[in-house]
């Protein structure tokens, strides 16, 4: 019988190389596929990166621009009158140019920028302006769309709306705002300490609030606030005060900052000074209105003030007192007891004492002074036509005064030695209905709008 056998050639059965081949294509099938999809991650990555960067770079430029725009908006306000702050908002929303140094709608480079594309646009706004669109609430006065009188150019609650639109590379952009608004400060604000004692009222309802960025103290029992207690530091006094309170703004108080109010400048060598542009009678500006370098007296009997050398200008029971706004290039005292429209902007101290009615001759404003104030006596302010009392240095108010309008008090360090520190005393009477403006503004919200 005749056999006949097979033998194989290769390494295994047919099947078995078959799946070992499919095997390798699915690897090299699943290898592609994961490469393929590394490559797509790290393409998406890159340009995650990359929007990522830009959207920071936008984010920097826009707040460029809005940090700019702010502390130039600050400033130019801080130099207006506060009585004739409604008006300039409302002007600035007709007419940025005021704002120099500052582009308004335009694009505007970022000098040293890391994306040399970088830009920024700037708008001034009232929030009833409807180029605001989605804009929501970012104040305490609920909706910022339209919560005043519905004209984008007016500002009846001076609160005004800076926008930036920060500009990058691939088409990417920011929108930033922030909201600008005055600071409201109460009766009496000091920077320092301050002591109250005796029988001390100050009234006007939620107006009428005392607060030290120190220590408070309230002494004896019988103050009456009608407002809130509060200081920064510690506060010591009767039941419904407290202290820890977040420091208030202040403004720099510098009595050549409100010159320009001066009808008269009575100078350190003597002379009565025109400070009027349209001059003084028949004393143009800048003219010698009185000199009384030779005799203190020589001014006293038509102006009411004599001169002191060194120790300044006063004002006595001599003479008769003239009504106006003064600056004097040193210390003024007033210890008489006249009935005028004065408001006094001093280098030195103010001393006033005696029972004098004094009405502020420049609206809102009745003492200005680099020094310290001192009050004492029977002074009676007018509480119908307040105004403030802005001091560098430091405060000793007492006696039975009754004063109408604010107290701001720097207390920078102590140079002249009529006051050493804030104190108020006796049966003083102090009355704020809140009325007076101000030009100190600051950013008091903010908010990232896309």
């Amino acid at each position: 019988m005749i056999r006949i056998t097979a033998h194989a050639t290769g390494g295994g059965r047919p099947g078995e190389r078959g799946t070992a081949l499919v095997g390798v294509l699915l690897l090299l099938l699943l290898m592609s596929a994961l490469a393929a999809a590394l490559g797509v991650s790290g393409r998406t990555e890159t340009l995650v990166a990359r929007n990522h960067q830009s959207l920071a770079q936008a984010r920097v430029a826009a707040e460029a621009g809005l940090n700019q725009a702010i502390q130039r908006a600050v400033t130019y306000l801080r130099t207006i009158d506060p009585v004739n702050i409604p008006n300039t908002l409302d002007s600035l929303l007709v007419d940025t140019s005021a704002l120099t140094g500052v582009a308004f709608a335009t694009s505007t480079a970022v000098p040293g920028a890391a994306d040399p594309d970088a830009t920024y646009e700037l708008l001034l706004m009232d929030e009833d302006d409807p180029d605001r669109e989605d804009s929501t609430s970012i104040g305490g006065d609920a909706d910022l769309t339209n919560d005043e009188d519905g004209n984008e150019i007016t500002d009846n609650n001076r609160t005004l709306v800076i926008r930036a639109v920060g500009h990058a590379r691939n088409n990417t952009s920011v929108v930033l705002e922030a909201l600008i608004a005055p600071v409201q400060l109460g009766a009496i604000v000091t920077d320092g300490d301050l002591t109250i004692s005796g029988s001390v009222t100050v009234t006007g309802g939620a107006h009428a609030s005392v607060h030290s960025n120190g220590d408070l103290t309230v002494d004896g029992g019988s103050a009456s606030v009608s407002g809130d207690l509060t200081a920064s530091g510690e506060y010591d006094g009767p039941a419904g005060g407290s202290g820890g309170a977040p420091e208030k703004p202040l403004p720099r108080i510098r009595a050549e900052d409100y010159k320009h109010h001066a009808q008269y400048v009575l100078s350190d060598d003597g002379l009565v000074l025109c400070n009027q542009s349209g001059g003084c009678g028949a004393t143009a500006y800048g003219g010698t209105v009185c000199d009384s370098g030779n005799s203190g007296n020589d001014c006293r009997g038509a102006y009411g003030w004599q001169f002191d050398g060194p120790d300044g200008w006063s004002m006595g029971s001599a003479g008769t007192p003239l009504s106006g706004t003064f600056y004097v290039e040193g210390a003024a005292r007033i210890s008489s007891s006249p009935t005028l429209a004065i408001t006094l902007i001093a280098e030195g101290s103010i001393d006033i004492s005696g029972s004098p009615v004094l009405t502020a001759h420049t609206d809102e404003l009745l003492f200005v002074t680099d020094g310290d104030l001192d009050i004492s006596g029977g002074v009676d302010t007018d509480v119908v036509a307040q105004g403030q009392m802005l001091v560098h240095e430091q405060i000793s108010i007492s006696g039975n005064a009754t004063l109408g309008g604010q107290l701001v008090v720097e207390d920078a360090a102590s140079v002249d030695p009529l006051v050493e520190n804030n104190s108020i005393s006796g049966s003083v009477t102090i009355d704020y209905n809140g009325t007076l403006g101000t030009n100190l503004f600051f950013v008091t919200a903010w908010r990232e709008v896309r």
